[in-house]
């Protein structure tokens, strides 16, 4: 079976007074920005890099159930990194797959065109977007770019080498899985899926159909909770994150190689 994603771009959350924790998470907690936060027209946000994939901050919108805020906040936008441009024969693939998607969504900053979106709706619920994100500029996908401004601000006050974990919450997981096999194929393990880039995707049951958390792995997981317990007060109150420690040996903090390396900006919103 074809791969139709290599894995996790960015997550996103929306939230009421974006722009003010994503200062939090900059100036106290001392993630590197990959775009500040800003106004792209339709939405506003920033980005920060939590390593292999990206973190953004969006500010809560009613134009769509998964542009609106939750409270406490929620993961609600999981951009997947496609295997190929999003053109017909991939399309095609998603159809025979009987996978629901939107149709092509380009959009374009600053009269150039940056990435197209394919929404796929039915994956988890209707307040939670996940979606196909095709760059067209080579900087937004830079892996190895993300890894090493956050290596060398030493993942921030937190200590945060990569994003370990995506923990997704059904009511129904073996309905859910079939869904996710759809997209990703058989799961690497019971209900897991390890892709090739980001954090493994992982089903559990729960009372509702959402994204519960995203698991960051830090250096030392004590000074980093102590940290997290100060500065996720306020306006990153109730953020869905979580930490777990590396295990030792474990050398996913190096530079990745899969990266253009081409040392340009990495902006780009959802």
């Amino acid at each position: 079976m074809r791969t139709l994603v290599e894995g996790i771009d960015h997550v996103f959350i929306p939230m009421v007074g974006a722009a003010e924790a994503f200062g939090v998470l900059v100036d106290d907690l001392g993630l590197p920005v990959l775009w500040p936060f800003r106004s792209f027209g339709g939405f506003a946000s920033g980005g920060v890099s939590v390593g292999s994939i990206k973190l953004e901050l969006l500010e809560a919108t009613s134009t769509a159930p998964f542009s609106t805020a939750h409270d406490p906040p929620e993961i609600q936008g999981i951009a997947f990194r496609p295997s190929a441009s999003l053109d017909r024969a991939y399309l095609a693939e998603l159809d025979a797959r009987s996978i629901s998607r939107s149709e092509p969504a380009p959009f374009v900053v600053d009269g150039e065109l940056r990435w197209t979106n394919v929404y796929l709706p039915g994956l988890i619920s209707e307040s939670t977007g996940p979606f196909l994100c095709h760059y067209h500029v080579p900087g937004p996908r830079d892996l190895a770019l993300r890894r090493r401004v956050l290596e060398e601000c030493g993942g921030g006050r937190l200590g945060v080498v990569d994003a370990l974990e995506l923990v997704v919450v059904s009511r129904d997981a073996g309905l859910a899985q079939e869904r996710w096999e759809r997209l990703l194929g058989p799961p690497t393990s019971d209900l897991t899926w390890r892709p090739a880039v980001g954090p493994a995707i992982r089903l559990v049951e729960g009372p509702v159909e959402r994204v519960d958390h995203l698991t960051l792995g830090v250096r030392r997981l004590e000074a980093a909770q102590q940290v997290w317990s100060e500065s996720s007060r306020g306006p990153l109150r109730g953020l869905p994150l979580e930490l777990a420690e590396l295990p030792a040996g474990d050398d996913r903090g190096a530079e990745d190689q899969r990266g253009t390396g081409d040392g340009r900006g990495a902006e780009g919103g959802t």
